[in-house]
């Protein structure tokens, strides 16, 4: 699941709380937040950053989902 449909699956009022979460484990504002999840900003590569969103999105959103041009594309492995 990519982050914008992660963010999305929130209802209305939750969306702009987990946004504000996810911009202050990062250390930046939420309008970067919206760009990552629209697209227009890559999420940061590192390692840490990667780690922080997986985590906060309890694994919905993954590395592969995030930045598939470093990781590749999640295969299940069928």
């Amino acid at each position: 699941m990519d982050l914008f449909d992660y963010i999305n699956s929130y209802p209305r009022y939750k969306r702009a709380r987990f946004r504000k979460k996810l911009a202050e484990a990062h250390g930046v504002s939420e309008v970067t937040i919206r760009s990552w999840a629209n697209g227009t900003r890559n999420h940061p590569c590192r390692l840490k950053a990667i780690e922080i969103t997986e985590q906060l999105t309890k694994h919905n959103v993954t590395r592969f989902d995030l930045r598939p041009e470093i990781f590749g594309r999640y295969s299940s492995g069928s």
